[in-house]
């Protein structure tokens, strides 16, 4: 059994006189008596399949009054995240007894967590719930330098000193898990992630600050650390509001990197945060947050069996990279590179994804079991955990339900005194997609604030972006065919809303022609039905549509990869080729390009490890399952030397493919050499 001691502990007196912390009758308890190891198995046992997927779930708290409670209890949500619109406004013992109504509503209790790094990302201080103090919630390469000036020699001692204040201080708030601290290491001024890192002149100096930090930030068990952003952010971009990559190769990463998060690991770090970045040697098709690859790194080659959560997913790479894989549900993939924490505010229908996927056979039961197993050895840890707690019988009290809670309330429309700037609108080359763009004067609100684009005439949120670095974001919102008025709105009421325009689809003009005029005809074939096999990532389902006046529509089906089906004839739209199946007069078509012949070019299953050679400059272009090179937009590029596993390989006008990742990844055999 984890026995962890009653602690109390005792206001510091100059943190006291700023203000800064809870009265001092307000002790920190950080536990009572924790449960045995058996316990936590026995409840793993007997829990539900959709009651340890809700544990896996972590997400920012919905702002409809008594919709956090209920959610909790409902779907048994293993931890909320709390940012600046839940403390604003409140008074420090109110917002104490808000984090406890969040506990009370939970039959296992809740991992609580919090972006405190300090700088810019000092929720605390930034909502107005803590006043700020010197450079006590300051950024720690702010607090060491500033220290160094003034007492040289001095610097690291007062970083530390900081860390112990601050983690007694969100323990005595109702907070358990810190999303810190930073191990990222930037050299590189003005990037993105630059500030946020503690710097120190080289890789080795932020790891000998992270060895120190982690048990400043863990002490006595009060809060839960998370080193991030794993292996590494570097000077990639902003992936809060798209796609971000690096070029650095797997030893680089391995030997630089990785460095500061090794020595976090065996400081004994709670958790490991995985970032959305893509690292185009090590896996050049998934984001690290949905990476077996980069996954692997943690457990294999660290050796590390903490806990494992992924950055919140409702960030713009993620939501980009479903968008590019056909709305791939990505919850499942998070759970599939092996996560054990998904962050994310899609645990309605993600938690369904998930049990369907393990019901499928995609992801094991086991793997499920062994991150709920970390979950609650964490929660353990921190003394959150009793008996009664291990009940998957037991009965909550949610409290008081919202009004409507299928149908959240309806956004205000707040008239604060702060702008909100808008670009003007683009389009994607269809036009099916808007992106409503902006900037607001609050670069604190990064991985904060977030904005809604909402439907003039319905009131009806129609999509969100979370801010991102300076204050920018980017909204995708879906267009219709008629004209829509719509309006931005943050979630921080001291910002006025702005009203903006999305022009409508451009209507396909009728056409008629005579029967003679061939090349006028709608671009349809008539074949007789002819077999093929879907081809797309394996254990995955590639979307049917239905097709009515131009426009194809999602009918929420989905045929599996691997599937044979009848073709009858094909349409293209908008220049995507579309394939009937079925029968010859069915609605139902998938995309040509998913369809492979049953022939010398259908793939053959082939696993190996291949070396991409080139002579030439530059690097190797793949192509798509036809041996297609694609334009650059949609192109991926290899570099001469890398190495990627192969996971099928076909035969095209007599030249062999390797197929490295999705079935539009091939490299020519001309182009690599297989190594294993």
């Amino acid at each position: 059994m984890i026995k962890i001691k009653k602690t109390i502990f005792a206001i510091v007196a100059t943190l006291s006189a700023s203000g800064c912390l809870l009265s001092a009758h307000n002790h920190v308890d950080a536990a009572t008596q924790g449960v045995s190891e058996q316990q936590i198995n026995e409840y793993i046992d007997k829990a539900s399949l959709e009651q340890k997927v809700g544990q896996m779930y972590v997400s920012r708290t919905p702002q409809t009054p008594g919709q956090a409670q209920q959610d909790v209890a409902k779907y048994n949500l293993g931890g909320l995240i709390v940012y600046d619109a839940d403390m604003k406004g409140l008074s420090q013992e109110q917002f104490k007894q808000k984090m406890a109504d969040y506990q009370k509503s939970a039959q296992t209790p809740l991992l609580i967590g919090v972006d405190q790094e300090g700088g810019l990302v000092s929720r605390l201080t930034h909502s107005g719930l803590i006043a700020q103090n010197g450079d006590q919630f300051a950024f720690p390469r702010k607090q060491y330098e500033d220290a160094e000036k003034v007492n040289p020699g001095s610097g690291m001692k007062v970083v530390l000193e900081y860390a112990r204040k601050n983690a007694t201080l969100l323990r005595q708030l109702g907070i358990n898990w810190n999303y810190a601290p930073d191990a990222d290491y930037s050299n590189t001024t003005g990037g993105f992630i630059y500030d946020r890192t503690f710097g120190g002149g080289s890789y080795q100096a932020t790891a000998d600050y992270i060895k120190q930090v982690v048990p400043a930030w863990q002490h006595d068990n009060l809060v839960a650390s998370t080193l991030k952003h794993f292996p590494g952010y570097g000077d990639a971009a902003d992936t809060h509001t798209g796609f971000a990559t690096r070029e650095d190769s797997l030893r680089d990463i391995e030997t630089k990197d990785m460095l500061p998060f090794i020595a976090g690991m065996q400081a004994g770090a709670d958790s490991v945060m995985v970032t959305h970045v893509i690292y185009d040697k090590i896996d050049p098709i998934y984001p690290a947050s949905l990476s077996r690859k980069i996954n692997n790194l943690i457990r294999d080659y660290c050796h590390y069996n903490g806990l494992i959560v992924t950055d919140a997913l409702e960030m713009g790479a993620i939501t980009d990279f479903a968008k590019a894989h056909g709305n791939l549900p990505v919850d499942v993939l998070a759970v599939m590179a092996g996560n054990d924490m998904i962050m994310t505010t899609d645990y309605a229908t993600g938690i369904g994804d998930i049990v369907k996927a393990v019901k499928e056979g995609k992801i094991k039961e086991s793997q499920i079991n062994a991150s709920v197993k970390r979950i609650l050895d964490l929660k353990n840890k921190l003394g959150l955990l009793t008996a009664d707690s291990l009940n998957p019988n037991k009965q909550v009290d949610p409290g008081k339900q919202p009004e409507n809670p299928d149908h959240p309330s309806k956004p205000t429309d707040p008239t604060g005194s702060k702008k909100i700037v808008l670009n003007p609108v683009t389009y994607n080359q269809d036009k099916s997609v808007a992106y409503v763009s902006g900037k607001i004067a609050d670069a604190a609100a990064e991985g904060s604030m977030i904005m809604s684009a909402v439907d003039t005439k319905t009131n009806k949120v129609i999509a969100t972006a979370v801010v991102g670095g300076k204050g920018e974001f980017t909204i995708n919102v879906p267009v219709k065919q008629d004209k829509q008025e719509i309006k931005i709105i943050s979630d921080d009421s001291d910002y006025a809303f702005i009203t903006t325009s999305i022009e409508g689809k451009n209507k396909e003009p009728e056409i008629i022609v005579n029967p003679s005029q061939d090349e006028q005809q709608p671009i349809i074939s008539q074949v007789s039905a002819v077999e093929k096999t879907v081809n797309y990532v394996p254990g995955y389902g590639v979307n049917v549509w239905a097709l009515s006046n131009e426009k194809a529509i999602f009918t929420q089906m989905r045929i599996n990869d691997g599937v044979k089906v009848n073709i009858f004839d094909t349409k293209v739209i908008n220049g995507v080729s579309y394939s009937r199946i079925k029968d010859a007069n069915s609605d139902l078509w998938i995309q040509t390009q998913y369809l492979s012949d049953q022939n010398s070019t259908s793939e053959k299953p082939f696993k190996g490890i291949l070396k991409v050679i080139y002579d030439g400059k530059g690097k190797v272009k793949l192509t798509d399952s036809k041996g297609r090179y694609q334009d650059d937009a949609k192109s991926t590029f290899v570099a001469n030397a890398s190495r990627y596993k192969v996971f099928g390989m076909k035969t095209i006008n007599g030249k062999i493919y390797y197929r490295l990742g999705t079935q539009l990844q091939w490299i020519p055999s001309n182009y690599s050499m297989l190594i294993k």
